[in-house]
């Protein structure tokens, strides 16, 4: 219950300032921000509809889809983020905080990509493009981060078609920007290499199964001092199943010694059938 209230916690932190950069430094300015957000800032220029609630509708059948194929805890903590997202960008008045672009931009791309790393590090999302991104890495085990920057590509030919190619430029910078705050808070690499020394391995590798619908390799290993067995469990995961495996090891054994690092490449079958 501590950790759902502070998980809680910071998304509605980090959801609310997310909200205030793209109302007080991108949309002003007529700058897109990556994804569905991008496009609702479009539309928006077309219908003048809220921007908030644009976002809310375009992410309301990948809630649909998110829940069957990213679990139930997930999509919960990213709908209460999209949600708040929505309602917030309605009470925050659309007003530019500078009139100077270039650090509209600078500062409303950092601040964006750093509360979509917290939203992500605290176990949800920003919705839109992350669900459809994480859904095809499960299926195809494409790179997230490969899939968010095609899909970006749409974003930018679109505000060169609306916005002209100024604005594109403006884009295509804070976008930029956005995602090297992100790699601040998260971690850039998209797949995490975990590996779990335990006492407790028998249900260490259920939970993990369970979890990922993916292998774990186990080996024999012993306590230098203690000259205790031990099992060595290591897995490979996605960024954004961190949280919710450091949570599954935290429950079955919280003594358990853990280790994560980068997976710079990985070959193989990532997914269990």
């Amino acid at each position: 219950m501590k950790r759902t209230t502070f998980q809680v916690v910071a998304i509605t932190v980090s959801t609310i300032l997310m909200a205030y950069s793209m109302n007080s430094f991108l949309i002003p300015h007529k700058v897109l921000t990556g994804g569905v957000s991008g496009f609702a800032i479009v539309i928006n220029h077309y219908t003048h509809i809220n921007t908030g609630w644009i976002i809310l509708i375009i992410n309301l059948p990948l809630f649909v889809l998110g829940y069957f194929y990213l679990g139930k805890r997930f999509m919960i903590l990213t709908i209460y983020s999209v949600t708040l997202l929505s309602v917030s960008m309605r009470f925050i008045p659309v007003h530019p905080f500078s009139h100077d672009i270039l650090s509209s931009c600078i500062f409303g791309g950092v601040l964006n990509g750093l509360c979509i790393g917290a939203n992500i590090r605290f176990g949800g999302s920003g919705g839109g493009t992350d669900i459809i991104s994480v859904i095809l890495s499960k299926k195809k085990d494409l790179s997230v981060g490969y899939l968010n920057t095609y899909m970006n590509m749409f974003v930018v030919l679109t505000s060169a078609f609306v916005f002209g190619t100024d604005r594109t430029l403006f884009t295509l910078f804070a976008i930029f920007t956005a995602g090297r705050a992100v790699d601040v808070v998260h971690t850039s690499h998209t797949k995490l290499v975990v590996t779990i020394v335990t006492d407790k391995w028998q249900e260490l590798n259920d939970a993990l199964i369970r979890l990922h619908s993916r292998g774990v390799t186990m080996t024999d290993a012993e306590g230098v001092y203690s000259h205790n067995p031990k099992k060595v469990l290591t897995t490979v995961i996605t960024k954004y199943e961190l949280s919710e495996t450091k949570e599954t090891i935290r429950q079955q054994d919280p003594s358990a010694f853990v280790h994560i690092t980068r997976a710079i490449e990985v070959v193989g079958r990532f997914r269990k059938d």
